[in-house]
This record gives structure tokens, sequence and C-alpha cells, in this order.
């Protein structure tokens, strides 16, 4: 892996982490997330994904929040 790659996917696992919320013990999952999308964002047409939509916490991210009023009253 050339310098530059490393220094891309140094700052776009950076950018994982900080999108979701600094968590502890993730940081082999953010370099290897971020090295698969540095990778495939250089295939043509590719681009990176929003940080905040990718990775381990994507899924709790992008969770449909009720609206005011439709909340469950447990």
């Amino acid at each position: 892996m050339d310098d530059g790659m490393e220094d891309e996917i140094r700052a776009r696992a950076h950018a994982i982490w900080e999108a979701q919320g600094h968590p502890e013990g993730l940081a082999e999952q953010h370099w290897e997330q971020a090295r698969a999308e540095i990778s495939a964002s250089r295939e043509p047409g590719e681009t990176l994904p929003n940080p905040l939509a990718t990775g381990a916490a994507a899924g709790a991210l992008t969770q449909p929040t009720p609206a005011p009023g439709k909340r469950d009253k447990r």
C-alpha cells in the first residue's frame, strides 16, 4: 500500500470513528471499512458514502424516529 492511500484510509477511518460517536475498541473495524470504501471508490463512477450511513452503527443511525406525539407510551 502506498503512503498516499494509507493517509486516505487513516483520514476515512477517523471520519467513520467520529461519525459513530467515538466508540472505543473498533479501530480495526473502522480501518478495514475505510480500506474497503477507499478501494471501491477508485472504481469508475463510485464515490465514498457518507460515514454516518456506513459501518457497525449504520442501522441504528438510519432508523426512522417517531413523529412527535407518536412515541410508544409504555
